[in-house]
């Protein structure tokens, strides 16, 4: 299966709303360019050609930048889109289909919820990471589960894949999922709600950086 060398660190994902594709694609590249190595491509209420050209336009951004670019749930768009990789969650195509579709060089995550048993299924139906969350509530997405924190301790020790976490986190709540050790933190609204995304990306990044200078002396 795919190396995965980038399936770490900070881990964005694309907002639903905004005001229009020219201010979309230049808050997505201040994000892309800021030394991340993974960023996803989520929508769900887009026209096919739509979603194809702001993809097309953001993975040109990530090639530049050498992020590995993942779209979320669309198999069908993925199609058009050598290199890009997919994330599936519980009401989308099934993982095991994917991965006869495409292959073993594609990177593909699945969603777990709050469930390490699933999570455990996926690693064993070559899901190259897993995602758990809600972390916290969210705007981003109706009806989350809240996932107890614990689950990422027990799941560090089961899993042999990166593990991704996701729902509500901002830079007021980060250290607190550091602590836990996880891959990858997502964040959608943590980032794109800012007024300031270049500067907010920043902290961010300088708060894990720091959380990781702490690890490393103790």
């Amino acid at each position: 299966m795919k190396n995965n060398y980038s399936l770490s660190g900070l881990y964005p994902i694309t907002p639903t709303v905004f005001q229009s594709d020219l201010e979309y694609i230049d808050n997505i590249k201040e994000v892309i360019k800021s030394g991340i190595k993974i960023f996803q491509f989520r929508t769900k209420y887009m026209s096919f050609k739509r979603k194809k050209y702001l993809v097309h336009k953001i993975q040109n951004i990530c090639e530049k930048f050498s992020v590995k670019l993942i779209i979320n749930d669309d198999y069908q768009v993925l199609k058009y889109f050598e290199g890009c990789g997919l994330h599936v969650g519980e009401a989308d195509i099934n993982l095991k289909r994917v991965r006869k579709i495409y292959g073993e060089d594609i990177i593909i995550g699945k969603s777990c919820y709050d469930s390490l048993e699933l999570a455990k299924w996926a690693e064993k139906n070559k899901a190259n990471y897993v995602s758990f969350g809600s972390m916290y509530e969210t705007k981003s997405k109706n009806n989350t589960i809240i996932c107890d924190h614990q689950i990422l301790s027990k799941a560090k020790k089961s899993l042999n894949i990166p593990i991704c976490v996701i729902g509500g986190i901002t830079k007021h709540n980060i250290k607190n999922i550091l602590y836990f050790k996880p891959d990858m933190i997502s964040m959608i609204s943590g980032i794109f709600d800012s007024k300031r995304i270049k500067e907010e990306v920043s902290q961010i990044h300088a708060i894990i950086k720091n959380h990781e200078e702490i690890k490393k002396n103790i």
